[in-house]
């Protein structure tokens, strides 16, 4: 999703404290936060200190690890590269439910946000800061044909966000996306992948997630989203990390040859917004991110060892 966010607003210039009180809780205390706070300006800064902890269902992932029968990768303009993919009909695509979703949601695509540097490829800021790489999985509500067709309605788009941190070894489970990309060079380029399964990219969370309403201005259309954001970090080495740098934009531009951006930070989430911090593990959490790794790099290094 693009980086629109603005400081002023509004909404965002209330006091935290100023927040209603909502005699409800869990899922259907975020659902009912949808038509207030869904127009709000996204991305935001994650702030662990500024979350309301909430305890949700169990989120339930399906089909994600089975292998499309097609993938497709696409440069668009050199700002993000998309993946899309088709499954055969007797599986249909994956779908997520539970949590603080209201129904089935559908994935319909997912891309990547970098930047000229390690120190400001995200599109939202944690504590403040940026980090080398941001994966959106987009998804829309399975009581809508397509994503377009849910786009305007709250609760329509669902946006699953990882953030990437830098990692002394390569990630395996990136090889076939990066190859991949010395195809798609040029804008509006595109190429087929070998399938492999989509979480090989990312790491399905039931607990130590953050939940936000906000939308993303396109110009001519805002469109709200229900942003979910895992704590467990992906990671990539810094040459992996460059190889997205490598792509051009439509002025065959390369992003990190473009003018300085000068962007506003992303919106702080205090003032007239709910952050929630979905199931943490313990209610004493002094980091924002989680330390620990997911269970697939754990499992990736005793495999190796192993042998």
């Amino acid at each position: 999703m693009s980086r629109t966010a603005s400081r002023s607003s509004e909404d965002e210039n209330q006091s935290s404290s100023s927040l209603p009180v909502i005699p409800v809780e869990g899922e259907a205390l975020v659902q009912s936060l949808a038509e207030t706070e869904s127009h709000l300006p996204a991305p935001i800064d994650i702030n662990v200190t500024r979350a309301l902890q909430i305890s949700l269902p169990q989120l339930s992932w399906l089909h994600y690890d089975l292998v499309p029968s097609r993938l497709k990768l696409a440069n668009v303009a050199g700002q993000t590269v998309i993946l899309s993919a088709r499954w055969e009909r007797t599986s249909g695509p994956p779908t997520v439910a539970g949590g603080p979703l209201s129904g089935r949601y559908v994935f319909s695509q997912l891309h990547f946000h970098w930047g000229a540097t390690a120190l400001d490829g995200s599109e939202h800021t944690v504590d403040g800061d940026r980090l080398p790489l941001e994966l959106h999985l987009v998804h829309y509500n399975e009581r809508f044909d397509s994503q377009d067709a849910a786009r305007l309605v709250p609760g329509g788009i669902l946006c699953v966000v990882y953030f990437f941190k830098l990692s002394p070894t390569p990630n395996r489970f990136l090889a076939p996306l990066l190859k991949a990309l010395t195809a798609v060079l040029l804008p509006d380029s595109g190429t087929n992948l070998k399938p492999f399964p989509l979480c090989d990219l990312f790491h399905p969370f039931t607990d130590e997630y953050f939940v936000y309403w906000g939308s993303l201005d396109s110009g001519t259309v805002r469109t709200p989203l229900l942003w979910m954001l895992s704590r467990r970090q992906e990671s990539i080495e810094f040459r992996q990390l460059k190889k997205f740098n490598r792509l051009l934009d439509n002025r065959l531009w390369r992003l990190e040859d473009q003018p300085p951006n000068r962007a506003p930070s992303a919106v702080l989430p205090a003032q007239g917004r709910h952050l929630f911090h979905a199931n943490p593990r313990t209610p004493m959490v002094v980091s924002t991110l989680a330390m620990d790794p997911p269970e697939k790099y754990i499992q990736a290094t005793a495999g190796t060892v192993a042998h």
